[in-house]
């Protein structure tokens, strides 16, 4: 893991520990999880959340980038996007990173 996957999994950690619920819920995963895999989770709910995903949809965090099949494309593009523009996969709003990145669509 990256310095800049460790940041962006605190970040989604964080943001997602602004919901009351969803704070519990993290902390209650945290007694007998590891850190990385509940802010990974956090990570997926900020991403989903962000990019207003239906359920069935993954998100960048979710999928692999040599991923090609038909059904997550959407998902990989935007996941090789913020790769090529040095976002990590876990940055909870992917499209504000690359907009912050300045990387064209």
């Amino acid at each position: 893991m990256t310095r800049n996957d460790e940041a962006a999994l605190k970040l989604a950690l964080a943001q997602a520990c602004e919901d009351q619920d969803r704070r519990e819920q993290l902390e209650s995963m945290l007694e007998d999880r590891p850190w990385r895999q509940v802010a990974a989770f956090a990570a997926h709910v900020c991403q989903c959340r962000a990019l207003k995903l239906p359920p069935w949809e993954r998100p960048p965090c979710g999928v692999s980038e040599d991923d090609d099949r038909e059904i997550n494309i959407e998902p990989v593009r935007l996941l090789r996007r913020m790769l090529a523009a040095g976002v990590s996969r876990y940055d909870p709003d992917p499209l504000a990173a690359l907009e912050a990145a300045k990387v064209p669509s």
